[in-house]
């Protein structure tokens, strides 16, 4: 998978829900989109453009996995 790809965070959140079910300390898909969002906000090999397209896959990645684990309101 390559970097910044929907496909990439995705499987990032996903092995966030694996992994807090074997550790003590869990931590929130919120803090995990909080720290890719900070990661590409602070990189230097991307230009402005790459960024927001990063961006918008980490977003989407979120969502989908939010849809997965929780469900929407139609469901």
């Amino acid at each position: 998978m390559k970097l910044g790809t929907k496909e990439y965070y995705l499987d990032a959140f996903k092995h966030v829900l694996m992994t807090n079910l074997i550790i003590s300390e869990s931590q929130s898909l919120s803090s995990t989109q909080s720290y890719y969002e900070e990661q590409i906000g602070q990189t230097t090999t991307i230009n402005e453009e790459e960024k927001s397209l990063y961006s918008r896959n980490l977003q989407k990645a979120f969502d989908e996995i939010k849809h997965e684990v929780i469900g929407s309101p139609e469901d």
